[in-house]
């Protein structure tokens, strides 16, 4: 094998040393080059979530049989074709192991953009890590092709050529691919991140690293963008706090606090697990995608608050249904508006609580930025009464112009501004919510 890599990073808090480990090891036992395409899949479903990692399907073309990617990432709309490209028995002559990377690289490529094509052409039914099937037409995506090499010892040097066509691409090695998901457990931002990088400069062959670490270093010293006028007007009204944070985060996800970081996973892992009506598994994707486009660098804050929500919910003082909301708004085109509830049961009233703030949230966010073609999802946590779990999850999404009258939204808001004058009365019997934290993440 290669030696890990080290970084020697420079900050402005001082010098810092990363080192990447080597890519995992394969199954000794497994013939080789499908154990280096299970292993890719199984670090994005690992460390992102199997809902959106697709195994490849073989579909019937005029000249026979092809193979639809090595395996696909889809997350909202964005998707990318993988194809591995591994090395047996590699040899001890760089020449010749540039020569074997330039022709399964140029084959990646080639295969990438076809399956692209393919699919842009003719949907097809393809079925996710979990089990799920929906039917993937390729003109609802924004594509990427992304070359994996399974080398034990690559030669130094190697640039990878330009993407063959329009579809843009980008070829790593299996250690940094799993760097990536490791260092930011979510599909998405790895999706992003790679998505950025390959409309960048061709890097060599191993310094995909480096370059995050450029790239992340970059958003460190980028002055944040001013707040959106529109998304401005929403939060003059109440309690809020703007939060900018970086597109590729220095740090690893989870480093100031595991916990609350991978809380939003096991929320994601609930719904995920939802029995649904058939032919609703695209919908729940689109939920789970929403949930995965909350920047990386937020999770912790959001978790600890969720965590503090459910301790409270837990010992409620009073009567009736005692209820927390944290709201997220995004800069427009950023992520999805968020709306998180924690009630101290599953109640009417928790339920209400819920479906009142979720279409105030997305009235009043679709009529700001003038766009009603999004999602804005809602989640509820309410303790649980099934031993061993600690919370119950239940989600809420609403899409487009709900036909909502104004009246009807106005009796809503005054309706939250009624619970949120309850909460603080220290004299009221019932204590049945808290006024909302609203959450911004402007462009950095």
């Amino acid at each position: 094998m290669g030696e890990p890599l080290t970084l020697v990073i420079e900050t402005a808090a001082g010098t810092a040393i990363r080192r990447i480990p080597d890519a995992s090891p394969l199954p000794e036992a497994a013939t080789q080059g499908y154990a280096a395409e299970d292993a890719v899949r199984d670090a994005a479903a690992t460390w992102g979530l199997p809902d959106f990692v697709f195994r490849p399907e073989q579909i019937r073309t005029g000249s026979g049989i092809r193979e639809l990617g090595d395996g696909l990432l889809l997350v909202g709309d964005q998707a990318a074709v993988v194809q591995s490209k591994s090395r047996t028995d590699p040899s001890d002559k760089p020449d010749r192991e540039l020569s074997w990377l330039d022709k399964n690289v140029r084959k990646g490529l080639d295969q990438g953009s076809g399956t692209v094509r393919r699919l842009k052409f003719a949907a097809a039914a393809m079925t996710n890590a979990r089990g799920r099937t929906i039917q993937v037409a390729g003109e609802d995506y924004e594509w990427l092709t992304v070359v994996v090499i399974d080398h034990a010892d690559p030669p130094h040097g190697y640039l990878p050529p330009a993407a063959p066509t329009e579809v843009p691409a980008i070829v790593i090695l299996r250690r940094d691919w799993e760097f990536l998901f490791d260092h930011l457990r979510s599909t998405r931002a790895v999706l992003a991140y790679l998505m950025r990088a390959s409309g960048g400069d061709a890097v060599e062959l191993g310094d995909e690293p480096r370059r995050y670490h450029e790239y992340a270093l970059a958003d460190i010293d980028a002055i944040p963008g001013s707040l959106d006028p529109a998304v401005a007007s929403l939060l003059a009204a109440k309690p809020s706090e703007t939060i900018s944070v970086a597109r590729a985060p220095l740090q690893p996800a989870g480093h100031d606090e595991e916990a609350p970081h991978v809380m939003l996973r096991m929320i994601m892992e609930d719904v995920a697990e939802t029995p649904i009506e058939e032919g609703r598994d695209a919908d729940l994707l689109l939920m789970l995608a929403a949930l995965d486009g909350l920047p990386v660098e937020h999770r912790t804050d959001l978790g600890r608050t969720l965590i503090k929500f459910m301790e409270s919910a837990a010992q409620p003082t009073k009567p009736g249904t005692l209820i927390h909301s944290r709201t997220a708004i995004p800069a427009p085109g950023d992520f999805t508006p968020l709306q998180f509830v924690v009630a101290s049961r599953r109640s009417e009233e928790a339920r209400d609580a819920l479906m009142i703030r979720l279409q105030v949230l997305h009235h009043d966010y679709s009529t700001a930025i003038d766009d009603w073609e999004h999602c804005t999802l809602g989640v509820m946590l309410t303790p649980s009464t099934v031993p061993g779990r600690l919370w119950d999850t239940s989600t809420t999404a609403l899409w487009g112009d709900q036909g909502q009258p104004p009246e009807v939204i106005e009796e809503a808001r005054a309706l939250i501004s009624e619970a949120a004058a309850h909460a603080t009365s220290p004299d009221d019997d019932q204590d049945p919510g808290t006024s909302p934290g609203v959450d911004s993440k402007p462009d950095s």
